[in-house]
């Protein structure tokens, strides 16, 4: 029979074993001790970017309304579905009203001529901005024209609103002056037209859309041959986008004749879509929902479109998010912590140089759906874009099977994956959120790199030989 004293050794060790199974095996505890990784992301820097998938369609650049008075004509030339060219003759008019037009049309070029003085001046300001300030500056609108605010109404129809990139201002200003010299050649082609034929001329290449009595006045709607692209966003999806965004736009996708090009946003509406034919084919092919809100894009293409009609349906992917060298991890590893000044830092768990944990704060720049490919770290691209497979990290101790293991492919699975930037390796070992200690070690028992199933039945040997250890 036990004496006391041994009873009373025997309750401590057991306590003591207790304890230490305890503070072992809970969560988060107090003992140093190896963690078993399967959940590891093997990642690398690369350019992350986040695209905008849109339906859209082709449509004219601009619709040009031109209004002749009614007791000034004298004949019609042309007919609704006519095309035209720039300086096609419109409209004889009558002697005795020859002098009125130009007097309107040289009105209207003196708008213009004021407008484009405006335009230069703005110009100049703004390019003074960029060459003295960073590449990421953006226009302060209260240091445009000398101290004062910079024309509302011109600031509005431009797109350019306070904290607008300098680089991007610039680019909407260029494009102005040079439709609004355009206009001003083409009202001196049509007053020397007027002044010496008595002849009302149309400015623009493209297709008399309607001629509208109204009034005391004909209205010709003329829209051009130039082409753009049209998409409708929700409003969400338009504060995501941008001027001056990289769009790629497929024509014709499936079909034998199908092709890309490259565009760019050249327009933001900031008043909800309209009916117009655009409007009306995207409704007709169920490509919009009409009863939500929506506001309608226009994309450049760097290709011109004459031989496509009104109404070709496209599709653009528009880039609205792009950062380079950054990392891609699961949205959900992030970890959220609180600062001293009760700020929320966003962190995650991490290995160091020796396979122990660490947890390293980060900086989130985006999120969006998409694979997350561990493929790409582990895989080089060989001389004869051969893949070939890289050592593997040693900072988790693991069994390699042989030299020659074929790393498993990524499930073509899309998930929430948050962008981030600081840490400062090339190739980092991410860890999911789960709360661990900081500088314990890790392992884990079993390959990286697993063998391809085509591979069994020629290295069988190996892998009996593995499990039989």
């Amino acid at each position: 029979m036990l004496s006391k004293k041994a009873k009373i050794i025997a309750v401590i060790m057991g306590l003591i074993v207790v304890v230490n199974a305890y503070l072992l095996l809970k969560d988060n505890d107090v003992i140093l001790k190896k963690y078993y990784i399967n959940d590891a992301h093997f990642a690398v820097a690369k350019d992350h970017e986040k695209m905008l998938p849109l339906d859209a369609i082709v449509t004219s650049s601009n619709e040009h309304f031109i209004a002749a008075p009614v007791q000034a004509v004298n004949e019609v030339l042309v007919t609704e579905g006519q095309t035209v060219n720039v300086l096609s003759e419109l409209v004889v008019f009558k002697q005795q009203q020859t002098e009125k037009e130009v007097a309107l049309l040289q009105t209207e070029r003196a708008a213009y001529t004021t407008e484009l003085a405006e335009l230069e001046k703005v110009f100049l300001q703004l390019d003074s901005m960029s060459s003295e300030t960073q590449p990421n500056s953006s226009v302060a609108s209260d240091s445009i024209n000398d101290g004062e605010t910079l024309n509302v109404n011109l600031s509005v129809e431009l797109g350019i609103e306070q904290g607008t990139p300098t680089a991007e201002g610039i680019a909407i200003i260029q494009r102005a002056i040079a439709e609004t010299t355009r206009q001003i050649e083409l009202l001196d082609s049509q007053i020397t037209q007027l002044s010496e034929y008595n002849l009302l001329t149309s400015p623009v290449e493209g297709v008399v859309k309607e001629i509208v009595l109204e009034g005391d006045s004909i209205i010709f709607n003329i829209q051009s041959s130039n082409k753009k692209i049209i998409a409708y966003v929700t409003p969400k999806q338009w504060q995501e986008i941008e001027l001056e965004q990289f769009t790629e736009i497929t024509l014709f996708e499936g079909q034998d004749n199908e092709f890309t090009l490259d565009g760019v946003v050249s327009e933001k509406q900031q008043i909800p879509a309209r009916n117009s034919i655009a409007f009306e084919e995207m409704k007709r092919h169920e490509k919009i929902n009409s009863s939500e809100t929506i506001y309608e894009i226009s994309i450049l293409p760097n290709e011109d479109l004459f031989d496509l009609p009104v109404g070709t349906l496209a599709s653009a992917n528009i880039t609205v998010n792009q950062v380079f060298d950054s990392f891609g991890i699961h949205e959900d590893w992030l970890v959220q912590k609180a600062t001293d000044e009760d700020e929320e830092t966003q962190y995650v768990y991490m290995l160091d140089e020796n396979g122990k944990t660490t947890l390293a704060s980060v900086e989130e720049l985006f999120t969006y759906q998409t694979k997350l490919n561990q493929r790409e770290a582990l895989l080089i691209e060989g001389e004869e874009e051969e893949e070939v497979v890289q050592e593997t990290s040693p900072r988790i101790q693991t069994v390699k099977l042989t030299d020659e293991n074929v790393v498993k492919e990524d499930k073509d699975e899309l998930t929430n994956v948050a962008v981030i930037s600081g840490p400062n390796e090339l190739s980092p070992i991410f860890l999911n959120e789960k709360e661990r200690n900081l500088n314990a070690p890790t392992f884990r028992p079993y390959p990286l790199q697993l063998f391809d199933r085509s591979q069994i039945d020629s290295q069988w040997q190996l892998i009996l030989e593995y499990w039989l250890k």
